[in-house]
């Protein structure tokens, strides 16, 4: 998506943010960012290499905010363009629904979307074609040139002829008229309001540009790479700030309405990330946390006989194989000595049918990204090699038994945490002694602060006169020097008669 978006449209950097912004309502795929990044660049380079690099819009030099009055009026602009832009998406898919339902033949129904579009153009020729003619022309002081009418009604009738071309099961996207329809918009405002308002530009292209930044950055949530995208295409930085306000003004009116119905809220509902998300815990505890001892491997020039007769004393499908040194080398199961005949066990080392190529973890890895590791080969337990040396094992059963006593423990170590902080979670338990209390009377230990407690899926910034109550978590910070002291005191806190201990002041 990067490589295309940022090559058709010479815009590298914001087809490479788009590609990453754009999947999610309220989120950002970071892990995507770099590669997009490349992809784009690459992409961008080949297809300027062939068409040229200069802008799609043209170079705008003179471009730039004059009055800071102006920030009222691209305001303003932001909150039309937020407007327009949930019509433009319930008009898409109400249209979209009601070919859906008609009782026609597949192969009728975009002739039927095609005929009403030429119908429309009959009357106002600007609904044909991509659109971005008519935005060169907006640009420019032939906007003037142009009956009102057609200027007003252009970015509605793009709205319904997208709608009828795609909903009726034409091909086609909606990022270029959603561009466009934002372009217009912006130009109609211009053309309505430069010899009414005060400080209005002599040019209507910077409200053209922040009308195209403000209708789809908004209605399709992706905000930053749509502000860098008309950047790039007109070859000029100086409009971000009016694009800030009007953009953050029309993502805000838009909520959660959005273009494209196939985004999902955020990573945590992607399939993509459900063991990071879903076990968020997991990215905090490692495989030393949760790996179980195992005695000696079978040493690889053991005969396979005495493979055998270990698997079938411990009923285990798979043994650990050493060499001489103790190094790990790999596995050998019951499937691989059935292949050699029971006649020729006893003189066959177990090194001729070792499997090394079966997923080890190391001591050091997260748990969130063991268990998924597990999940792709198919597996439910590996090897933990340290140096080539087997020090344990880790079984997937083993990865539950930790997550859910470190639940119970009620107190943890975030993850991801700068040097010299102790970041901690503790759920308030109902015999907590500092259940009912106030934080002013809960007398915690010293360096400690308490960050947030969340309470029934809420964020609560709290003072010290926020009660605790049974139930919340409370996220704590804490220098790492008193972290056992605090440890100590929540956990002494927890069971019911427990005194609680003294903070100094």
């Amino acid at each position: 998506m990067g490589a295309g978006i940022g090559a058709i449209f010479r815009a590298p950097l914001g087809g490479a943010v788009m590609a990453a912004e754009i999947l999610y309502l309220h989120d950002l795929e970071v892990e995507a960012l770099i590669p997009a990044l490349i992809a784009s660049i690459i992409g961008y380079t080949v297809y300027g290499g062939y068409f040229g690099f200069v802008p799609i819009f043209g170079a705008q030099p003179d471009l730039a905010l004059d009055s800071p009055i102006q920030l009222l009026y691209y305001a303003a602009l932001g909150l039309l363009a937020g407007l327009v832009g949930i019509l433009y998406a319930r008009t898409f898919y109400g249209v979209t629904g009601v070919f859906h339902r008609l009782s026609l033949p597949l192969w009728l129904k975009p002739a039927l979307g095609g005929l009403l579009v030429g119908t429309l153009a009959l009357a106002i020729p600007g609904a044909l074609h991509m659109g971005y003619g008519w935005v060169q022309i907006s640009m420019t002081q032939d906007l003037l040139g142009l009956p009102l009418w057609v200027v007003l009604l252009l970015p509605f009738a793009k709205i319904l002829a997208t709608s009828l071309s795609i909903g009726s099961g034409g091909s086609g996207g909606i990022f270029g008229p959603g561009m466009v329809i934002g372009g217009m918009l912006g130009a109609s405002f211009w053309r309505l309001a430069h010899d009414l308002l005060p400080s209005m530009p002599a040019s209507p292209a910077p409200f053209v540009i922040v009308g195209m930044m403000a209708l789809f950055g908004g209605i399709a949530h992706a905000p930053l790479a749509v502000m860098l995208m008309v950047a790039e295409m007109t070859g000029n930085l100086s409009m971000l700030a009016p694009a800030m306000v009007a953009v953050g003004v029309s993502t805000a009116l838009v909520g959660d309405n959005t273009i494209y119905r196939s985004q999902l809220p955020n990573r945590a509902s992607s399939p993509a990330h459900r063991v990071r998300f879903g076990f968020p815990l997991l990215s905090a505890l490692l495989v030393r946390d949760a790996m179980v001892p195992v005695g000696p491997g079978l040493r690889s020039d053991a005969p396979l006989s005495l493979a055998e007769a270990r698997l079938q004393e411990s009923e285990a499908g798979e043994a650990v194989v050493v060499d001489e040194r103790g190094d790990y080398v790999g596995l050998v199961s019951s499937l691989q000595i059935a292949s050699v005949p029971a006649a020729a066990r006893a003189s066959t080392p177990i090194q001729a049918v070792v499997d090394g190529t079966v997923l080890t973890l190391g001591p050091d890895e997260t748990l969130d990204v063991a268990l998924e590791q597990l999940a792709d080969r198919g597996r439910t337990w590996a090897p933990v090699v340290d140096q080539n040396q087997l020090i344990g094992c880790l079984h997937v059963r083993d990865v539950v038994t930790t997550y859910k006593a470190t639940l119970e423990r009620s107190v943890r170590r975030a993850s991801a945490l700068p040097a010299g902080t102790a970041l901690l979670e503790w759920r308030v338990g109902a015999t907590s002694p500092l259940a009912g209390r106030t934080l002013a009377e809960a007398d915690l230990p010293y360096n400690t602060l308490v960050v947030s407690i969340t309470r029934d899926g809420e964020i609560i910034f709290p003072r010290g006169a926020t009660r605790l109550e049974a139930g919340d978590v409370a996220l704590l910070m804490a220098d790492p020097a008193d972290e056992p002291a605090l440890r100590a005191f929540l956990e002494s806190s927890i069971g019911a008669g427990v005194a609680v201990p003294n903070s100094r002041r």
